[in-house]
């Protein structure tokens, strides 16, 4: 590489005398030892200067051309790995700098494939590990409450302390009458076929009206509401989702009998008030559920139900008496209160006032849209 250096520093020599001292020291030795005139030591000193820049020049020009065309040859190379082609015409700095330049595309070319060799397995590795994230989530998906799954999905840390939060909910509890008794005359296994007919719609229902299940208690359910809706569609999701839990009971009453299948009924009680929601358990081990008097009372009001019915506490009907059709039940004692609890059984929806809430929610809706383009 010495050697090529200097042949190249020779080059430029070269050319920077013939433009710079060689003309000039000719013509004032020329001068000075013959017998020209001025006019003809002039003339020939402008001769000299013309012949050796041009010569110069010459070398310069074509020096610099070889780069020019050696830039041009690098520059069509953006996304290609091919060597530049070596002819017998280049001179040895430009076949020395294509050497070079060639060596190392060559050397890049091994890295590439090195590279592509290795994204390709990490691919591979990353689709296998989505992959098999997204079976594990479908295989744990049953066990946990959606909206806790897709909180714990999306926290960037995980839990280091417990947490809780005060929340105004309604508390739905819902079981199968007498099922002590029919537990007594069925086989484990037809108890098993009897809970998961009821409860495969029952945990449906419960999530198409905006609740939670909370938990599984032997042959009750508890759901909460409120956990993620509006305040003042608490109550009036809860009653509608126990409509409608009755609804299907009723019709799994009428498949199983026509099966000949122990047939069952089932009683709703709903509650609404102040909770705690948030982690209770240790660190290692916690559920996400609602602690507080209004699931107790919850509890105590679907016991005191009837087969078939919906009971509903006075604090749950009056923040959605419009909506629903109600008998008075009359005050009932629960179990460790001091107070008598006002009780009212459902019967029907108020189809004209969901209508109404429809076609309010219609013009919110609307006027939101409206909002949103003005700005």
């Amino acid at each position: 590489m010495k050697i090529k250096r200097q042949h190249f520093k020779r080059k430029m020599h070269m050319a920077l005398c013939l433009l710079g001292f060689i003309p000039y020291l000719l013509a004032a030795y020329l001068f000075i030892n013959s017998d020209l005139s001025w006019t003809e030591s002039i003339g020939l000193f402008a001769a000299l200067i013309l012949v050796f820049h041009f010569a110069g020049f010459h070398i310069l020009r074509l020096f610099s051309d070889e780069l020019l065309h050696l830039v041009q040859e690098s520059s069509d190379k953006d996304n290609d790995y091919s060597l530049l082609p070596v002819s017998s015409s280049d001179t040895k700095e430009v076949f020395h700098i294509k050497t070079n330049f060639n060596r190392l595309l060559q050397k890049l070319d091994m890295e590439r494939e090195k590279f592509n060799h290795i994204t390709i397995q990490l691919l591979q590795e990353s689709r296998k590990d989505s992959v098999e994230y997204k079976r594990r989530l479908k295989a744990i998906r049953p066990y946990v409450d959606q909206r806790v799954l897709q909180d714990i999905i999306l926290e960037k840390e995980s839990r280091t302390q417990l947490r809780s939060e005060q929340k105004r909910v309604s508390i739905l509890f819902v079981d199968i009458c007498a099922f002590t008794q029919a537990s007594e005359e069925l086989e484990p296994d037809e108890v098993v076929d009897l809970l998961n007919d009821f409860f495969n719609v029952a945990v449906g229902i419960i999530y198409q009206n905006h609740g939670a299940v909370d938990k599984f208690i032997g042959d009750a359910i508890m759901a909460t509401f409120g956990l993620g809706t509006p305040l003042h569609q608490v109550s009036v999701d809860a009653v509608c989702a126990g409509l409608e839990l009755q609804d299907a009971a009723k019709r799994l009453y009428l498949k199983r009998k026509k099966e000949g299948k122990k047939t069952f009924k089932v009683r709703v009680g709903i509650n609404t008030g102040n909770v705690i929601a948030g982690d209770v358990g240790s660190i290692d081990r916690m559920d996400y559920t609602v602690i507080g008097d209004a699931v107790n009372v919850a509890s105590r009001i679907c016991d005191h139900a009837e087969a078939g019915g919906i009971l509903i506490s006075n604090k749950t009907y009056s923040s959605c008496r419009k909506y629903f059709k109600v008998e008075t039940r009359g005050h009932i004692k629960v179990k460790n209160r001091k107070k008598t609890i006002e009780t009212f059984v459902v019967i029907e929806k108020n189809e004209r006032a969901f209508k109404r809430h429809d076609r309010f929610l219609v013009t919110v809706e609307a006027a939101a849209q409206n909002f949103l383009k003005v700005r």
